[in-house]
């Protein structure tokens, strides 16, 4: 499979799994997240890591858990979350034979970018926010930074100006890093 083939699989997998459990953009939070974490049988433990540790899938025994770092605000929380559910749910079984380490950018990269993709699509999913972007007029090449404050005000997706920024530039509204400096 190529890789934009599984990155569509994960999008169709996050659309799944949204209808599954009921899940609405504006509804979606931390205690949402948990239920489906309960649902799904996968324990969560709040650590103090790392900084650079948001959090980690393991599955040790047949017991599934998912370290967290206690101290990550909250959209960077649900995130690092729904993306350890694609590992839930997608390399259970690679993870327990030991052919991949959860985190392990550089060796697994196809795998931790589809999790991200998953992740974003489960949590705001492109057509709304393409609808939302539409909506509130925005041009391509002609966003500004109040933009950006002005669509997370509106847009009432639980996510951080970086998945706004990430998601604008992959849309083509902004240049890659245009916004990399400012301080939302």
């Amino acid at each position: 499979m190529f890789r934009s083939q599984y990155y569509e699989a994960m999008k169709l997998l996050a659309a799944e799994k949204r209808l599954k459990y009921s899940i609405s953009t504006a509804s979606l939070g931390l205690k949402r997240i948990r239920e489906v974490y309960k649902a799904e049988g996968v324990a969560i433990d709040l650590w103090e890591t790392s900084y650079r540790i948001r959090a980690m899938y393991m599955c040790d025994g047949g017991d599934p858990s998912v370290l967290v770092n206690r101290n990550l605000p909250t959209e960077p929380r649900l995130f690092a979350m729904v993306h350890e559910l694609k590992h839930h749910y997608c390399d259970q079984t690679a993870l327990k034979n030991g052919q991949i380490r959860c985190g392990d950018y550089n060796a697994n990269e196809v795998i931790e970018k589809a999790a991200e993709v998953f992740a974003a699509e489960f949590i705001y999913p492109a057509q709304e926010f393409l609808d939302c972007a539409s909506s509130i007029g925005l041009e391509h090449a002609k966003v500004t930074p109040e933009d950006v404050v002005e669509f997370k005000r509106v847009c009432g997706a639980p996510v951080s100006y970086k998945f706004l920024q990430k998601r604008l530039e992959w849309y083509g509204f902004i240049e890659r890093g245009e916004f990399a400096k400012i301080q939302f």
